[in-house]
């Protein structure tokens, strides 16, 4: 896409209806578009002389280029405001994901004339766009005929709605087919509400859609609006871990999906593995649903957002779960061959399934049933979270006998270091020398205390930790005090400034502030296995784990094993992926890894070894594995 008319666009008009006017007028114009019957379209034609100024100065980018519908779509999306797309989840999908979801939807259809189809996030219309193109070629009906018998959509934004009905018109007007008032199908409204059964006679006379084809909204559960959370709750999937606003859109459409219609969604692909998809995964083993999965893995789709994503290819009759992985860019040359084949009964919907072939299953069997499970045998901890990191957190320039300093903001600061705890960042630590090199100081409002709350002696193993009293922490620390005083304001804003905190400069949340012991920190994310061991037994840590121990000879073990080629490849295969070649390392991933039981000798022998290759073979060998490309 041009970036000058992105540009542009974006520095523009933040009005809706001025961009739908400037965007129409310079179609119909590149176009060469005259004498328009449709009255939607003559109201969004610009003909007073200011803004036929303004179009002028737009149609100088079309000189010597086209304007294609496709690039209207775009331009539509592109134009959506940033608050809109983080709290509805908008975005443009390419065309070539349009057209491979929607030709292996109609595939195996005949008299596709009369089959309906949906989107319910239809957003500016690009599937339903899609959906008409297939249509008329396959079967040779109106444009208009289409819109009306056979397009239905439904969008939380009104405006998402206008722009579908602009889209399809001109999709009719491009191809000789001109009515002053088209009746579309199309509604403003909440698919997490929406009934489709009363707002529409014939659809539900037909039991529902024959398809349905959408990019449901991806909406974290940090930007979802309370309303949104209370409607989630009413759909059965969306019952466990941080609720996703693409989860429920599952049990959505299969639930106006006419008997043997399909589903076809571009969607977030960790559902299959993460927590927060274990009640989706339930409703598809109960309702044995053929399921075609093409996972992208860490490889992007979308311009505009790093998001990892599948297409779901869902049948509503039984039948098993097929999967492969590939590149975007190869789904066209996929075949059959190209396919795992899984029965629902092999799989686990608690812990998340594992789609791969049989050799590789029992591989991650093995690795998960040797011995006892990381998970019990260690306690593997979260680190501190703040949410302002960067105001409690500072690299000191230099320090004297009572002072940190450092520069914040172009000013000079002092802190007093009796307030101050050492902390580290685990996610860039990749081995015990980046522990120094990447030190940092954390200023500590708290105390320790006993149940009677009197002061404790700082290494007390039985302590509990409290806020300190703004009385305390003003008299005692002022310019510690100070300091956060001046950024009081930016505090104050954590948590959208919807949270009350035991006092303005307690941490955002209180995980992770009486973690004593020795540690073995590990990242959130990574590209390879980075374990590094510390003996600072209150070092303070975030952006990563840790596993907590007092045997220092157990850790620098236990740290062997998770370096190894082994627990990478268990990773590998069962964790989240990310781009360029990141894996999550999220508690809920490495739990399960099963660690089998050593003899001193073993241990000793263990722990002698030097070279990668004789570590792998001695692995490979207590986990009872042959079969294995590392």
């Amino acid at each position: 896409m041009n970036q000058y008319i992105l540009k542009y666009l974006s520095h523009y008009s933040s009005n809706i209806r001025e961009i739908n006017r400037l965007l129409v007028s310079a179609y119909l114009k590149v176009n060469n578009f005259q004498n328009i019957d449709n009255k939607l379209i003559n109201s969004y034609i610009i003909t007073e002389d200011e803004e036929i100024n303004v179009l002028n100065k737009f149609l100088d980018f079309f000189k010597d280029r086209s304007f294609t519908l496709e690039e209207l779509i775009e331009f539509f999306e592109f134009v959506i405001s940033p608050s809109d797309k983080i709290v509805n989840g908008a975005v443009y999908t390419p065309k070539y994901i349009r057209d491979y979801i929607v030709s292996e939807a109609i595939e195996n259809y005949n008299n596709l004339e009369n089959l309906t189809a949906c989107d319910i996030a239809c957003g500016c219309g690009g599937f339903l766009f899609e959906y008409a193109l297939k249509i008329n070629k396959e079967t040779g009906k109106s444009y208009l005929q289409i819109i009306e018998d056979n397009l239905y959509g439904i969008d939380i934004t009104e405006y998402s709605i206008e722009r579908t009905k602009i889209l399809l018109t001109l999709l009719a007007i491009s191809n000789g087919e001109d009515k002053e008032n088209i009746n579309f199908n199309l509604f403003n409204g909440d698919s997490l509400e929406f009934d489709w059964f009363e707002n529409s006679k014939a659809i539900s006379e037909n039991g529902g859609f024959n398809f349905i084809l959408s990019n449901p909204p991806y909406v974290g559960s940090s930007n979802l609006e309370e309303r949104t959370r209370a409607l989630m709750k009413n759909w059965s999937v969306a019952s466990t871990g941080k609720l996703d606003l693409y989860i429920p859109f599952f049990e959505i459409g299969l639930k106006w999906l006419a008997e043997n219609g399909t589903l076809g969604y571009i969607t977030v692909n960790n559902f299959y593995r993460s927590l927060n998809g274990r009640a989706l995964r339930k409703y598809f083993s109960e309702n044995s649903l053929k399921f075609r999965l093409v996972d992208f893995g860490g490889e992007q789709v979308f311009k505009s957002r790093l998001t990892y994503t599948c297409i779901c290819s869902i049948s509503k009759r039984t039948g098993d779960l097929i999967y492969t992985s590939s590149k975007p860019k190869n789904i066209r040359s996929l075949t059959e061959n190209d396919f795992l084949y899984f029965d629902y009964g092999d799989l686990n919907d608690f812990h998340g399934w594992q789609l791969d072939d049989a050799r590789t299953r029992l591989n991650l069997k093995r690795l998960e049933n040797s011995g006892e499970k990381l998970g019990d045998l260690f306690n593997i901890r979260n680190g501190f979270a703040t949410l302002r990191n960067n105001i409690y957190l500072f690299t000191p320039l230099r320090e004297d006998d009572e002072y940190f300093y450092f520069k914040k903001d172009s000013k000079d600061y002092s802190i007093e270091k009796e307030i101050c705890r050492n902390a580290v960042k685990p996610n860039i630590l990749k081995n015990e020398v980046d522990l120094e090199t990447f030190n940092e100081k954390i200023i500590f409002p708290y105390i320790f205390v006993e149940e009677n709350n009197n002061d404790l002696f700082y290494n007390n193993q039985n302590r509990k930790v409290k806020v300190i009293s703004e009385d305390n922490f003003r008299e005692n620390f002022p310019q510690a005090y100070n300091y956060l005083n001046h950024y009081r304001e930016e505090l104050s804003k954590r948590d959208k400034g919807n949270k009350k905190y035991e006092t303005w400069f307690a941490y955002g949340r209180s995980q992770a502030l009486n973690i004593r012991g020795l540690k073995l920190l590990f990242p959130y994310i990574s590209n390879a296995p980075y374990f590094v061991f510390t003996n600072d037994e209150d070092l303070l840590f975030y952006n990563g784990y840790a596993l907590i121990s007092e045997n220092e000879e157990e850790l620098m073990f236990i740290k062997k094993v998770l370096e190894s080629d082994i627990f990478w490849y268990y990773i590998k295969n069962t964790s989240k992926p990310y781009s360029s070649g990141y894996f999550a390392l999220a508690k809920n991933y490495v739990k399960n890894f099963s660690i089998p039981n050593f003899t001193i000798g073993e241990k000793t022998y263990f722990m002698n070894l030097t070279r990668k290759s004789a570590i792998n073979r001695f692995l490979l060998r207590k986990y009872n594995i042959i079969d294995i490309k590392l």
